[in-house]
């Protein structure tokens, strides 16, 4: 009889035991999940680093557009203006001097410079200049030129680069934003994995940025001073015009190049003919034969 009345007390010893070791293994279930989702949250901070900021990049360059709409410098016209000037002087290395003081006078400077000194006979030599300009001079440079010498051709040629400028404004506010975020991660990067990869990545985006602004200066430096290329020759050595310039030069220019054709087919058919005459002599000779 007794051992009939142990074993409830048996069975009920084994329910608890059991029911700990469910507990147990609850627990420690909960406790790998949790740091699973911690690994999980760690690793975090390097996917950001490694993947492209490409949403930030396009909400840096809408924001950039946008504000360019706004300012009112963003939306003015970006205008590059390029001359070509051709000048006579009697001594075009003394009126080269004179240009090159009226540049300076005026704020630009001299990019490039070439003289050839005249030999006192007949060639007084000549001088050609690469000058850059103020834009807001260009209007009144012809006018100050003829002060000099006379200018023979003034060539003004304009490139709208609005929409590049624009685009390198907004490619440039939407890197800064990158550069900005790829240093914060950076910051708070906790592994060395994540250094890594945040260094590379902020690295490839200030490249990117130096040359997205150089880019940007060079045409703020077109745009503000103007490239005027001015050559200068004897009146009596100056070259022909490459081009007409009218209806009327372009028919001279034509019936010039007809008479030198002419002219040409002449002193051909001059040479051949006597040796059209012999061989005629010939044949003739050969059939009466």
């Amino acid at each position: 009889m007794t051992p009939s009345s142990d074993a409830p007390g048996h069975l009920s010893v084994l329910r608890r035991r059991a029911s700990r070791a469910a507990l147990v293994l609850t627990l420690a279930a909960l406790a790998l999940a949790g740091c699973s989702a911690s690994d999980g949250g760690a690793s975090e901070p390097a996917g950001d680093v490694g993947a492209p900021a490409d949403g930030a990049l396009a909400m840096a360059a809408e924001q950039g557009v946008q504000d360019g709409a706004d300012d009112g410098t963003g939306t003015a016209q970006q205008v590059v203006q390029t001359a070509h000037v051709t000048m006579l002087a009697p001594d075009p290395v003394a009126a080269a001097h004179d240009v090159v003081a009226l540049v300076e006078r005026a704020g630009g400077r001299v990019d490039a410079r070439s003289e050839r000194s005249g030999d006192g006979g007949g060639d007084a030599g000549s001088a050609e200049l690469t000058v850059r300009v103020p834009a807001d001079a260009m209007t009144t440079l012809a006018d100050d030129l003829r002060e000099i010498a006379d200018v023979r051709e003034f060539q003004l040629e304009t490139e709208d680069v609005t929409t590049a400028a624009k685009d390198l404004d907004a490619r440039v506010a939407a890197t800064e934003l990158s550069v900005a975020r790829m240093s914060d991660l950076l910051a708070r990067a906790t592994t060395n994995a994540d250094v890594i990869a945040a260094e590379e990545a902020l690295t490839e985006r200030q490249a990117t940025l130096e040359q997205l602004r150089a880019q940007r200066a060079h045409i703020a430096d077109r745009v503000a001073l103007s490239t005027v290329v001015i050559v200068l020759y004897a009146p009596d050595e100056a070259p022909a015009q490459a081009r007409p310039a009218t209806f009327v030069d372009g028919l001279g220019t034509g019936w010039a190049s007809f008479t030198a054709a002419v002219r040409g087919a002449l002193v051909v058919l001059g040479v051949l003919l006597p040796w059209i005459a012999a061989a005629g002599l010939v044949v003739a000779v050969a059939v009466v034969a």
